[in-house]
């Protein structure tokens, strides 16, 4: 009988496989190979959907979930709108709004 997939310890090695690819994508942001950065971006989030591990907020900052561009001063614009951080993506036009405030819990009585 064949073993067992350990799905815990494959989303562990996803997760570090995320790290990797987001940290070779800012490299070559910023030496200069956009477009091999866009590549590892689109492999990032495609590792983050197959092991249903979802980004961090410090990932989903850095990529455009809809066509894999990491953020760079050329690729997003980031405006203040109604209390809200809207992010814009320059290639694709995705639009991404986070509360400025996180929420707050109500008074307990």
């Amino acid at each position: 009988m064949p073993k067992r997939r350990d799905k815990g310890e494959e989303r562990a090695i996803a997760v570090r496989r995320l790290d990797l690819l987001l940290a070779a994508a800012r490299a070559e942001r910023a030496g200069g190979r956009p477009e091999l950065a866009d590549r590892y971006g689109v492999l990032a989030l495609a590792v983050a959907q197959k092991y249903q591990t979802g980004l961090e907020p410090r990932h989903k900052q850095q990529l455009c979930r809809k066509c894999g561009a990491v953020a760079g001063a050329e690729t997003r614009r980031v405006r203040v709108v109604a209390g809200r951080i809207v992010t814009t993506c320059l290639r694709c036009g995705a639009v991404r709004r986070q509360p400025l405030e996180p929420r707050r819990s109500p008074p307990s009585p």
